[in-house]
């Protein structure tokens, strides 16, 4: 299950118990076709089982590519859980810089770091 509120100017993305590819990217569809925030925050520390493959996250970067509204780079970190393999967030990273995703995305195994990462976003841009 992925849970959204929005914290300032961040939107954070809370996943809980088992997801699966269709369900990251509905989410994340919604997302960028909608009101976006300067920065983004996947909260995986809660994730039971995340049910996706390789192909599945070249197919989710290639497909926000085609949606997306909005060109203005942003940042996005991807907080994973003991459990879930900080890899599968690397290899997405890879092919969203591959596709042209303006976004920087960035992996983290605590959220501290993650919010830190984000913080430097938001005042580089004057916000607190």
């Amino acid at each position: 299950m992925i849970t959204i509120e929005k914290e300032g100017d961040c939107t954070i993305f809370r996943v809980t118990g088992e997801v699966t590819a269709h369900e990251i990217f509905r989410k994340a569809v919604d997302y960028v076709q909608g009101d976006q925030t300067e920065t983004s925050l996947w909260d995986f520390t809660q994730t039971a089982k995340v049910k996706i493959t390789s192909p599945e996250l070249k197919v989710i970067a290639e497909g926000l590519k085609g949606v997306i509204k909005n060109g203005r780079v942003r940042k996005a970190a991807l907080v994973s859980s003991k459990s879930i393999n900080i890899g599968l967030g690397k290899l997405f990273t890879a092919f969203a810089q591959m596709t042209g995703l303006p976004y920087t995305y960035k992996v983290f195994r605590n959220m501290e770091n993650a919010q830190d990462w984000l913080q430097e976003h938001s005042k580089a841009n004057g916000q607190s």
